[in-house]
């Protein structure tokens, strides 16, 4: 059976080639599927594997976030734990400070007694100096009356030469001590002068920190909802020869407010602040695009001085008792645009 041959008449040929063809075509076709259904599952395994990547960077970006958290809230504490360090030592400043000014207080009132005790002096030679002049003008009389009267009176003048020398020396004795006690008024006031700048420095620098860390809060009791770039921020443009420092900068996607903060604000801070003002955009470009309002901040402003910001279009901050930070009410419609 297997040798038989088979034997194709002439009208089977064409009907064979046909399915023949068919058969091709099927097969290709079947082909083409399975490269399809191949090129799929290769499509298919290729995002299941850029899923399994997404959720892994997704992971992976959460520890990140969770890490940088854990670290901001280090940093804060160990921010806190060196505001509350400078909060003691400024406490200790102040108590020295407060010892210097009672022993300088203590040195002045002993110089106002001696000169006190000086003009006693001057007072007594005064007197007694008027009363060697009617010594003299006795003596004279004497004179006219007898040669013993002469003699006693030339003794009489010689003893008045000598208080007259004593007083010269009292006097030259007094000038001393006037030059001393101005000398030492002129040192006092030097190292109070000194104490005072160290003790207004160190002070800026923490309320700058203190405000640093609770300016956000601030400005969001006052329904702004801002968030801190940092303090003590410098630019400058060499070609220009113009500078700015920002203590302190919030900012959201719309708003930037820069800050200023002094221990003591005066006139002459807001005006100059103002000045400083004019050059934020100019030194601070990536907040162009932001409306830029403006803060001031401080312990204490001089008489008026609060007004004046007011007037200004300028937000003010000031320092209540316990290092607490409030913001003064404002009209939006007053504020100052820079």
């Amino acid at each position: 059976m297997m040798n038989e041959t088979i034997t194709l008449s002439e009208p089977e040929l064409p009907q064979l080639r046909q399915m023949v063809l068919e058969n091709t075509r099927r097969i290709s076709r079947n082909e083409q599927m399975i490269d399809q259904m191949r090129k799929k599952e290769i499509e298919e395994e290729r995002k299941r594997r850029e899923k399994e990547e997404f959720w892994e960077n997704i992971e992976r970006e959460r520890a990140l976030a969770q890490q940088k958290h854990d670290r901001d809230i280090c940093e804060m504490r160990e921010i806190l734990k060196e505001a509350d360090k400078l909060i003691k030592e400024t406490n200790k400043l102040n108590k020295e400070n407060a010892e210097l000014l009672s022993e300088n207080a203590r040195q002045m009132a002993e110089t106002d007694r001696r000169l006190q005790e000086t003009d006693k002096q001057i007072k007594e030679t005064n007197r007694q100096m008027a009363e060697t002049d009617r010594r003299l003008q006795e003596t004279d009389k004497q004179i006219k009356e007898t040669d013993k009267q002469i003699k006693e009176t030339s003794r009489q003048m010689a003893e008045t030469d000598r208080r007259l020398q004593e007083t010269d020396r009292r006097n030259d004795e007094i000038k001393r001590l006037l030059e001393e006690a101005a000398e030492e008024r002129r040192e006092t006031e030097k190292i109070i002068r000194e104490m005072s700048i160290q003790f207004m420095g160190r002070t800026g620098h923490i309320v700058e920190g203190l405000l640093s860390s609770s300016a956000e809060k601030v400005f969001q009791e006052a329904g702004l909802d801002l968030h801190n770039h940092g303090k003590n921020l410098r630019r400058k443009l060499k070609a220009e020869n113009k500078q700015m420092e920002v203590d302190v900068l919030l900012s959201n996607d719309e708003i930037a407010v820069p800050i200023e903060v002094k221990t003591n604000c005066t006139k002459g801070d807001v005006h100059k602040f103002l000045r400083q003002m004019k050059l934020f955009r100019n030194l601070f470009p990536e907040y162009s695009d932001k409306k830029v309002i403006a803060a001031i901040a401080a312990i204490n402003y001089e008489n008026g001085v609060d007004t004046l910001a007011h007037k200004e279009g300028l937000l003010v901050i000031r320092v209540n008792s316990d290092d607490i930070f409030s913001l003064d009410p404002f009209d939006k419609g007053e504020l100052k645009q820079f």
